[in-house]
């Protein structure tokens, strides 16, 4: 059985600073909760958590958008 965690501001604090830099598996990990947990509370806080390339993270090869579709 699961057991809920509740927020603390913290966590809610950590979220907004990690969300549109990192990855939602990634936050969820750092975090220690499990993926629906942060798309449920980004939801409920209406935070993106589509990383911005300008963000410093590398979007990778130019051209590569056109082969993943």
């Amino acid at each position: 059985m699961v057991r809920y965690r509740p927020w603390t501001e913290g966590d809610v604090a950590r979220l907004r600073y990690m969300a549109e830099r990192y990855p939602a598996e990634l936050i969820a990990e750092r975090l220690g909760r499990r993926l629906l947990e942060i798309s449920i509370k980004a939801h409920d806080l209406r935070i993106s958590l589509k990383p911005k390339f300008e963000s410093g993270l590398d979007p990778g090869p130019a051209g590569m958008d056109d082969l993943m579709r």
